[in-house]
């Protein structure tokens, strides 16, 4: 997610990343205007996959911690230059429940709601509070045992704290692919972040630039496929902007269009690995761990981080 405020400034990340999540920046009086983070830089190898072979409901918690080290930044002809230098701690919080309908066998659906704690420290700077929850959910259709294909629709609420809240109403759509080849997990999700105006007492209403994201892990399973245990992985995430439009200086805000891609390694462990990681998915624990970097961008500070996602299903 991504906050923009009105006088030209240098947008630093406080953000939170979602299993999806984006980012939401804050600022300091400088010339340029910087923005950060890719929506669902969080996901790891089975984030999309889903099964529709089991019988009433189940459900979940996530727990997702990111740490990034703000020490460097893209400018708006994409060299490096030195970053804000503040150091990023975010925490996901994330509920799902999940449910079928008798008529539709292949195919499942989960509602979810997302609260992040957001925590940015510098020498000079310093914010925290609990950000904008996402609500919504997901249809998923299983046409094979191991393939997962689906669609999924979020809504971020502006009422987090003033300092970490977007102040925006925003429309998270995507849609996911998630497969088995062998030992070697795909996991794809596509989508985008569309937005509402922004409106902040005391500061000038802007219209944000809206979204496109992707998100890819490849991951190798060196367990057998019955009892996946370890999946070391890799991953892409990419994610472009559009620029501000000021409707109360009836100006665009310069430089605040922005892109950046990373690339990370990681490794997901399963535990309670008792079946078919595509079969009975009622009752197991998941923990990953990667390590992102960018490798180019435009406006944005680098992608420098530590990122843990813990899951337990029942």
């Amino acid at each position: 997610m991504q906050t923009r405020h009105p006088r030209p400034t240098i947008r630093r990340r406080h953000a939170w990343a979602l299993a999806m999540l984006g980012a939401t920046c804050t600022m300091s009086p400088a010339a340029d205007a910087l923005a950060s983070g890719i929506p669902f830089a969080t996901d790891r190898p089975q984030t999309w996959q889903f099964s529709s072979d089991f019988e009433g409901t189940y459900d979940s918690f996530g727990q997702n911690l990111e740490w990034n080290h703000d020490s460097r930044a893209f400018d708006s002809q994409g060299n490096q230059v030195a970053g804000p230098g503040t150091n990023t701690f975010v925490g996901l919080s994330t509920f799902i429940h999940y449910w079928k309908v008798p008529s539709l066998p292949q195919m499942g659906f989960n509602a979810s709601i997302t609260l992040p704690a957001i925590r940015t420290q510098g020498s000079q700077f310093a914010a925290s509070g609990i950000g904008d929850p996402l609500v919504g959910g997901l249809v998923w259709y299983n046409p094979a045992p191991a393939t997962t294909l689906g669609f999924q629709a979020y809504v971020q609420v502006p009422i987090g704290q003033d300092a970490v809240s977007t102040n925006t109403w925003s429309f998270w759509p995507s849609v996911f692919y998630d497969d088995w080849y062998g030992h070697l997990n795909v996991d794809l999700l596509m989508g985008g972040i569309v937005r509402g105006r922004t409106l902040r007492s005391g500061h000038d209403d802007l219209s944000p630039g809206n979204t496109f994201h992707l998100n890819l892990r490849v991951g190798y399973s060196i367990s057998p496929l019955d009892s996946p245990f370890a999946i070391p992985f890799v991953g892409l995430d990419y994610q472009t902007s559009g620029g501000t439009f000021d409707q109360t200086a009836a100006m665009p805000v310069a430089n605040s269009a922005s892109r950046e891609t990373t690339v990370g390694i990681g490794v997901l462990f399963q535990f309670k690995p008792n079946s078919l990681p595509f079969l009975h998915q009622k009752m197991y624990d998941q923990l990953s761990i990667q390590y992102q970097h960018s490798v180019s961008g435009r406006n944005t500070t680098l992608t420098n981080g530590i990122l843990v996602q813990a899951w337990h299903y029942w």
